[in-house]
């Protein structure tokens, strides 16, 4: 009796495989560099799509803005969207320690580092809307990072289905937060080529 030959695709990377010596490297440089050619002009195109920002350098937040905005750049859409929510998490406890103060025998002082580790382990969105009903975080910022934290689940449990539409959307959404935190032009705008305060109630601060 004939035997059946099976057929089956599979996928097959051994680049790591490979010799580590100048050739193989020369061999990888090369087909590294007809990837990025191949990538190139969508990742300009996408670059033109990302919001502006000017941003506080402090806290842990800004390499992972970064990181963000890369990602998106790049086209690594699902890491994009998950690497958004941990941006909007990271801006809302570096929040929390620059907002608590602690008295305690009759001064007032900030807790140690130590005692701020605790917290980290709060639910975001949990703190979030502490910080809204406070009154430190305004209504659309708190909206997005809602909404944000929505979508990073959806990719985060392998439920998305738009990569490429949900990554640009989770963008704007982290930058709806950013403007409502960390941006300088939170407090500030431009006004007739000056970098001014924002008025409040008509008046200027």
């Amino acid at each position: 009796m004939e035997e059946q030959t099976e057929q089956k695709v599979v996928y097959l990377d051994l680049l790591s495989n490979q010799p580590k010596n100048e050739i193989s490297r020369q061999n990888a440089a090369v087909r590294l560099w007809q990837q990025l050619e191949g990538r190139i002009d969508a990742a300009i195109d996408r670059q033109w799509e990302l919001p502006p920002i000017i941003v506080n350098p402090e806290g842990e937040y800004l390499e992972l803005l970064k990181e963000a905005r890369d990602l998106y750049i790049d086209g690594r859409f699902y890491s994009c969207v998950a690497t958004c929510g941990i941006v909007s998490e990271r801006i809302i406890k570096d929040m929390l320690r620059a907002s608590i103060k602690i008295e305690k025998d009759g001064k007032v002082e900030t807790p140690e580092s130590e005692a701020f580790d605790e917290l980290e382990y709060a639910e975001a969105f949990r703190l979030a809307k502490f910080f809204l009903k406070a009154g430190l975080l305004s209504k659309e910022a708190f909206k997005a990072a809602q909404a944000l934290l929505e979508l990073r689940n959806n990719y985060a449990h392998a439920r998305g289905r738009q990569p490429k539409e949900d990554a640009l959307k989770a963008i704007k959404l982290l930058h709806e937060v950013v403007e409502g935190t960390v941006s300088v032009l939170k407090d500030h705008e431009i006004k007739d080529g000056v970098f001014v305060r924002k008025k409040v109630g008509g008046e200027p601060q």
